[in-house]
């Protein structure tokens, strides 16, 4: 009877480790060559067109590019970079987007698709959530 306890004991050990080194890889995402367009259009009522996210998957690197990100015109016309960040929890992958503050504000909105990469990254279903500056994140799943 203990031979048989202490094997599930071990069987059990051995389930969980590996379904952690699953998630492992996943918590040492980076982020890189992050740009974006120029203005696509000027609008201070609103974005004009509903933001989308597309992905591209390539050995461990994800690319990232969320189309009609709405921002303040300074950040867009300055050439800056949107600070873009990543954590990760269990599955779920949150990104968050920024404008740098150092930059001039301008009296105007503009949308830009942000492009990014996220490196690190084993293959899997994964919900990614933007956070941003709109007033609720916004989830899309992928599956990798």
């Amino acid at each position: 009877m203990n031979i048989k306890i202490m094997a599930a004991l071990i069987a059990s050990t051995m389930l969980l480790t590996a379904c952690g080194e699953k998630n492992e890889g996943n918590k040492s995402l980076t982020v890189t060559n992050t740009r974006h367009s120029e203005c696509l259009s000027h609008n201070d009522k609103g974005a004009e067109s509903p933001d989308t996210l597309s992905v591209v998957y390539d050995n461990g690197t994800l690319h990232v590019t969320h189309h009609n990100l709405y921002v303040n015109c300074g950040s867009a016309l300055a050439g800056s970079v949107i600070n873009v960040s990543v954590s990760v929890d269990g599955t779920t992958i949150n990104i968050r987007e920024t404008e740098d503050e150092s930059n001039p504000q301008q009296r105007c909105m503009c949308e830009v698709d942000n492009q990014f990469d996220i490196t690190g990254i084993t293959p899997g279903t994964y919900t990614l959530t933007l956070h941003n500056w709109y007033p609720e994140p916004q989830s899309f799943v992928y599956t990798f």
